[in-house]
């Protein structure tokens, strides 16, 4: 069974009102039509499937979902989605919950498209603030704006924790290794943590907190509370041109992943591709089974992608690197250990990074300074702020030993 994490509902007084304090803060909130049963909407969305909705009373009509709306304000529910409703509402029977029936829903956006679904409350009543509700597109959404906030990772405090931790494990949620019962991680790439209510201190046990950070294409690392939700934004790799590239999801492991971004580069005209044996930079511990190396326009630095084997616990493994020898970029099991989409994300981040340019890594006497998508990471002693120094000065050309750059292949 796959299920995901699909839309964060909350409840506001105004919508107009509400929608234009997200877009104020970064996040166009878009008018996403009338419910049947009165309530009306606006989405916060981008090219992923998941979303927030904003969701108000446009009746002064009487109806249990409208009551609910109404009396509520802030985050009051959240929606699973599944592939077949009524399997996953006999997966939950099977775990010991009680869900209600399923029942078609539907929308008419302001454009006169009908979109459906067919959903199922899994606590007593409407939008409970305890347990979310399943929901199985029959007509759904395209996707929302290519520049929009793409929804990665979700966090509440349930009044019972661990009921609801039962609940995603039913559902088919992976659990994170270090944090099974408490975090999970799904093939749609939004992760879910849920707290202890104790962590939520001084909040009504009904209301859930409720917090949502959403990648961007561009911008900078930000922090809001809007209508009860801590949202925190950070850019994604959409800033970057070489995202253009960027192969559509599959369900594929990372070595599957690493195979269609070489096809992705090499089908849009960028690169050669060759069987090389790797020099590594640094010492690296992969028992090398196969190499191929991307060779781009002129001034780049090549991209080898490394299948191997851990010399110890024997996994499989493919790395990502640039330069001659070998800086790497990423490392990653082609099967097991991290959950796949989070290793699918990875290696899509070291192909952007590799194919963006810019400095890569600069190495001293036993100190090294590496870059990475979101930040740096840094081998070796160095002072408070030293290490943005050497990037910064690997970039402005004022240090040129040990340095592994290149131009940007678009």
């Amino acid at each position: 069974m796959r299920a995901r994490f699909d839309h964060l509902v909350v409840a506001v007084d105004d919508l107009d009102e509400a929608a234009a304090r997200w877009t104020t803060a970064g996040l166009p909130a878009v008018r996403g039509g009338a419910h049947p049963v009165g309530t009306v909407n606006a989405l916060v969305r981008g090219p992923g499937p998941a979303y927030v909705e904003l969701i108000a009373a446009g009746s002064a009509d009487s109806n249990p979902w409208l009551d609910r709306v109404r009396s509520a304000r802030g985050p009051i529910s959240w929606a699973i989605a599944v592939d077949d409703v009524d399997d996953a509402r006999a997966a939950l029977v099977g775990a010991g919950f009680t869900p209600g029936e399923v029942r078609e829903g539907s929308r008419t956006t302001p454009d006169g498209e009908v979109v459906a679904w067919r959903m199922c409350d899994v606590g007593p009543g409407p939008y409970d603030g305890s347990l979310p509700f399943l929901i199985e597109w029959t007509s759904p959404m395209g996707p929302g704006p290519a520049d929009g906030p793409v929804l990665r990772w979700f966090e509440l405090a349930p009044p019972d924790p661990d009921r609801l931790a039962d609940l995603l494990l039913a559902l088919g949620f992976e659990g994170r290794r270090f944090w099974p019962r408490r975090s999970f991680k799904t093939a749609g790439g939004v992760g879910i943590t849920v707290h202890p209510l104790a962590e939520a201190a001084e909040q009504d046990p009904d209301q859930p907190v409720a917090a949502v950070v959403l990648a961007l294409a561009g911008g900078e690392l930000t922090r809001h509370r809007l209508d009860g939700v801590v949202v925190t934004t950070h850019p994604d790799r959409r800033r970057f041109a070489a995202s253009a590239l960027q192969p559509s999801r599959g369900s594929g492991s990372a070595r599957e992943r690493a195979d269609a971004w070489v096809r992705a580069v090499v089908e849009a005209g960028l690169a050669t591709v060759e069987d090389v044996d790797v020099e590594w930079a640094e010492g690296v511990a992969v028992e090398v089974t196969g190499a191929i190396r991307l060779h781009g326009p002129a001034g780049t630095q090549p991209v080898t992608v490394v299948r191997g084997v851990h010399p110890l616990d024997r996994h499989v493994v493919v790395v990502i690197g640039v330069g001659d020898p070998v800086e790497v970029i990423e490392r990653q099991p082609a099967i097991g250990g991290a959950p796949v989409a989070e290793q699918v994300d990875r290696i899509d981040d070291a192909f952007v990074l590799a194919l963006s340019g810019g400095v890569y890594a600069v190495r001293g006497r036993r100190r090294s300074v590496t870059r990475h998508p979101d930040g740096m990471a840094s081998d070796g002693r160095f002072a408070d702020g030293e290490a943005e120094q050497w990037l910064e000065q690997a970039a402005t050309g004022r240090r040129t030993d040990g340095v592994t750059a290149g131009e940007p292949w678009l």
